[in-house]
């Protein structure tokens, strides 16, 4: 069902009022200009017209009804009236009552928010044969009582919110209002204690805060850049392009700095980090590149240390190319080779637009051309293979299909292989080590804070990488979901030597996690916690034995976790 769809394919509110003075007006302009009989008053001219609109009354017993044109006309038109206005009231009445059972009956997904992915997300529900509830649509519409889409009430929207989702198993949040999105799960949470609750933001950052702030196992608040990241990442690693390749590390061109770009030079940095590269290169191409690169170094105080970041003032498109090309040439070659390009602009037209002009930028400056992934909502413009020519030449990520399948917003386990990784790490502490109250990152999953949530996803995350860099055969990681597992007799680390080599990158991952985050190094010999301060931000050669342990034993963790023992 689109959104638009319902018992109404015609917005009647604009054309009944229409046929109205059509009918009016015929009907007063004929009984005054009737032949054979002096023009009737204005008054009563109006009052005949009026039975026109009723379809067996005495207006259509006069002769004169019969032969005037314009009677004719106004009959049908009157007709048309009665018949519009009996399809308005059962409309009516049938949102009414789908209303009223959408507020007393269980609805298994209740989907809230005017975002488009709102939209697709009902229809994904639908699709898969939950009975389902969309709160936010743009008019009221249903397919069954399994399928229903609300308009916001006039009054309070939370409230509303509350009503509608004590029942729900499943709860979706996608509002192009972040701040109002926060609310609502809010409102969500308080009338479905049990319920599963996905809250999709555009804003990163504000993502990241509002899962601090709610910090609730069962309410998980992502932001649809960083899903797109991962994802694309998952399925066409950088690490592997820049070894097929024989690069010596990756290094990333992004074009347009927004949320999709900082998610895809985010996840690279901290995700992609492999035994076999050196650290990787972010040329960033923006209109406003240097005030984004100041936001990000206030965010990040210490990403020198994770990455060499290069930040170039300009646009790549159909509308313009500046600085000019010879400029962009020489900075972008002035760092090696290109890994990969990511073109991710506001909208598809203009990613479309500026990854055409690229393409033919790269050429014309003699640049290898390197893999473009195109942030496209609709992922259908191109094909998926990225083979091809022309615009098929591109590879497409992050249209909302994808979006929402990775969010896992229908699953009953969401997080499971997170989840597996904490219940790993508890299993290494000591009993008195999981009851003190003091070892925060020692909790169970569901009392866990967030902060700790999301290093366990950061860890699967970089199982790919770790594979990689163990030599693993990519069939084994490229594109999985969830843990890859090893077949019958592979190992991650065969000695200590290699496990300590594996140790290490994990704790630059680790490092690069922390700082992309915030954290700073310091001298002080314990964290801090409020300052975002850790002693441990050094390299792995400099950490004590006890320390680089927690790093041996996160590879453990892994390797026990892709042969099936966790």
């Amino acid at each position: 069902m689109k959104e638009s769809e319902g018992l109404f394919p015609f917005r009647l509110a604009w054309v009944i009022p229409v046929f109205v003075l059509i009918t009016l007006g015929l009907g007063v302009w004929a009984w005054r200009d009737q032949p054979h009989r002096p023009p009737d008053p204005f008054d009563e001219a109006l009052y005949k017209a009026i039975g026109l609109f009723d379809i067996d009354g005495n207006a259509y017993s006069h002769n004169e009804a019969l032969r005037d044109v314009r009677f004719r006309i106004a009959r049908w038109t009157g007709a048309f009236v009665v018949f519009s206005g009996l399809l308005a009231l059962a409309s009516l009445l049938n949102e009414n009552l789908a209303t009223a059972l959408a507020r007393w009956t269980k609805q298994a997904v209740v989907v809230i928010g005017d975002d488009p992915l709102a939209l697709a997300a009902f229809e994904t529900a639908r699709r898969l044969g939950r009975s389902t509830l969309w709160l936010g649509a743009s008019a009221f519409g249903s397919s069954g009582f399994r399928a229903i889409a609300l308009a916001w009430p006039a009054t309070d929207r939370t409230r509303a919110v509350f009503d509608h989702t004590g029942r729900a198993d499943h709860i979706l949040v996608a509002d192009h209002d972040d701040a109002e999105a926060l609310a609502f799960a809010r409102a969500a949470r308080a009338a479905a204690p049990t319920a599963f609750i996905t809250v999709l933001m555009r804003d990163v950052r504000i993502a990241e805060d509002a899962a601090a702030t709610l910090n609730e196992a069962r309410t998980r608040v992502l932001s649809t850049a960083a899903i797109a990241a991962r994802a694309l990442n998952n399925r066409h690693p950088p690490f592997q392009i820049a070894r097929d390749l024989h690069h010596s590390r990756v290094h990333a061109l992004i074009v347009g700095f927004g949320q999709t770009g900082q998610a895809i030079a985010r996840d690279l940095i901290v995700n992609c980090r492999t035994t076999y590269l050196d650290r990787p290169r972010i040329t960033v191409i923006d209109p406003q590149a240097k005030a984004l690169e100041g936001v990000l170094r206030v965010r990040a105080p210490e990403i020198d240390a994770c990455a060499d970041c290069y930040f170039i003032e300009g646009e790549i498109g159909g509308r313009a190319v500046r600085p000019e090309p010879a400029q962009i040439a020489r900075d972008i070659a002035a760092a090696g080779p290109v890994t990969a390009a990511y073109v991710c602009l506001a909208t598809d037209v203009d990613a479309l637009s500026t990854a055409a002009v690229l393409q033919s930028l790269l050429r014309a400056v003699d640049i290898a051309t390197p893999p473009i992934f195109v942030r496209l909502r609709d992922a259908e413009t191109v094909a998926a293979g990225g083979a091809g020519r022309g615009f098929d030449a591109l590879t497409p990520f992050g249209d909302m299909q994808s979006v929402l399948e990775a969010s896992e917003f229908l699953s009953n386990e969401p997080d499971a292989a997170a989840r597996a990784f904490c219940e790993a790490y508890r299993a290494t502490l000591t009993d008195e080590q999981r009851l003190d109250p003091a070892n925060r990152s020692g909790f169970p999953w569901d009392r866990l804070d967030e902060t700790y949530r999301q290093a366990n996803r950061d860890a699967v995350a970089h199982v790919a990488a770790k594979l990689a860099s163990a030599g693993i055969d990519p069939v084994r990681w490229r594109g999985a979901r969830g843990i890859p597992r090893l077949g019958d007799g592979e190992r991650m680390f065969g000695c200590a030597a290699e496990l300590e080599a594996l140790a290490e990158l994990e704790h630059e991952r680790w490092n690069a996690q922390r700082r992309m985050d915030g954290w700073r190094w310091t001298d002080r010999p314990r964290k801090d916690e409020g300052r975002r301060l850790h002693p441990s931000l050094v390299p792995y050669e400099n950490l004590a034995d006890d320390v680089k342990e927690y790093d041996r034993v996160y590879v453990r963790q892994t390797q026990d976790a892709c042969q099936g023992r966790i």
